[in-house]
């Protein structure tokens, strides 16, 4: 039974060997631009919120956590920001128009507010991402905000 447990280990133990070889598709970062939410002096007092809460999957600029190079947990977390900056990319704010820049604003707001974002697998592991009730709020404010603003 002993050795059936260590045959099994070994092979488990070569497979993420062999795992580590795959690669993971993970974006580079790029160098802060002036379409920036935050460069441009969108965020305002939610700059540092976004950061620590939505950067990591939508912008150019994430912080790669150690698990970055360990497959397959890099892929998973190449999936998740690819997926990310689909549908929101604060790095390329100022391309986006009019239009979309208030659909993403009130999707920003519907998903901080539901709880649905930052997502629970992502809050799991960076706790400084949790929103509170207060950030939740200023989000919301801001969101509300920059999208008078947009439409003056």
């Amino acid at each position: 039974m002993m050795k059936k447990t260590w045959i099994v280990m070994a092979l488990l133990a070569g497979i993420l060997v062999i795992l580590q070889f795959i690669p993971s598709a993970i974006p580079e970062n790029s160098a802060v631009n002036s379409g920036d939410i935050i460069m441009n002096g969108n965020a305002g007092e939610v700059s540092e919120l976004l950061k620590k809460a939505c950067y990591d999957c939508h912008s150019n600029q994430v912080e790669f956590p150690w698990y970055a190079k360990v497959a397959p947990a890099s892929w998973l977390l190449a999936r998740d920001i690819k997926n990310g900056k689909e549908h929101l990319n604060f790095s390329e704010w100022e391309a986006y128009s009019k239009r979309n820049k208030i659909g993403r604003l009130e999707t920003i707001q519907e998903e901080v507010t539901s709880g649905a974002m930052p997502l629970k697998i992502y809050t799991l592991m960076h706790k400084e991402a949790r929103l509170s009730a207060e950030q939740t709020e200023a989000i919301k404010a801001w969101t509300d905000e920059l999208a008078n603003r947009i439409m003056e």
